[in-house]
């Protein structure tokens, strides 16, 4: 079965600049097929939808994408909706986006963007939009690894339909110590775990390469011992003028309810270009 793209639209301008990611995805594969989903809550009017859909089906049409718009009224909760009309299965990849935080709000926290990357029916790419004028096409990708004994493979699908517009891809370890031992440890122990991790991301660089050989980008990496792993990633996206950051999410990194103090949470406010926090199932 081919991938599919499916855009998870809310009707908002972050949507809008969210969609031109879909757009980019879809056009990255074989099928070259959007599904647009929208569950009419009240927010915009049926007319309103209607006219920001076609838009966007008609941009698709004029890059060889067939775009089919699904404009519903809500069954239950917007969740349980979207859940109902987007296909489960691991073919499926659904683009969102992340809210604009008003004080006391995170970024992902108690979304409908969370719960989807909790969800495990289909994959999920949850991205905030910093830089709108980039239209989906990020030239340099940061990819912070938690050094999963998995390596690259939930990565690598979201990554392939990248290949299109990205030039550099930047891999980073960050080898965390407790703050409190952070300043006291030793020469050798720094530097064991710091070649712990160039092991590590060199087995990574090695599996990009076999994986994507018709693909010509330059991959780079780099570890770094630090004792805050979200700030650490923010300084490397500055250094590289990352386009965008790419995080992969786990039931420990999501930050459900208690977001405050949460890495992705972090990033996510903070942040100097877009970000993408992706789950395979």
């Amino acid at each position: 079965m081919d991938r599919r793209i499916v855009l998870a639209y809310d009707g908002s301008v972050n949507a809008d600049w969210v969609g031109r990611y879909a757009m980019q995805m879809a056009a990255a594969l074989p099928n070259r097929q959007l599904l647009l989903v929208h569950i009419l809550d009240g927010s915009f009017t049926r007319e309103r939808i209607e006219a920001k859909a076609a838009i966007i089906a008609s941009e698709c049409s004029q890059h060889g994408i067939s775009c089919t718009c699904s404009i519903l009224q809500p069954s239950g909760d917007i969740f349980a909706s979207l859940l109902q009309a987007i296909p489960h299965n691991k073919h499926c990849y659904c683009l969102c986006g992340t809210r604009f935080a008003s004080k006391g709000r995170g970024f992902l926290a108690g979304t409908i963007a969370e719960r989807l990357l909790h969800c495990k029916r289909f994959n999920v790419l949850a991205i905030r939009v910093v830089s709108p004028g980039l239209l989906g096409c990020p030239r340099t990708l940061l990819f912070p690894l938690a050094g999963h004994p998995r390596g690259f493979e939930a990565a690598l699908p979201f990554l392939q339909m990248f290949a299109a517009s990205v030039k550099r891809i930047y891999l980073l370890r960050v080898m965390t110590v407790n703050p409190f031992h952070f300043r006291y440890i030793s020469d050798v122990a720094a530097k064991k775990r710091i070649a712990s991790g160039y092991d590590y991301l060199t087995r990574i660089t090695n599996e990009i390469q076999q994986q994507t050989t018709n693909v010509s980008w330059h991959l780079d990496h780099h570890v770094v011992l630090s004792n805050d792993w979200a700030k650490e990633s923010l300084i490397q996206a500055g250094k590289i003028n990352a386009s965008m950051i790419l995080l992969g999410a786990t039931e420990r990194s999501l930050p459900s309810l208690f977001f405050s103090g949460y890495p992705i949470e972090q990033i996510l406010r903070t942040t100097p270009c877009d970000v993408g926090i992706y789950r395979k199932i």
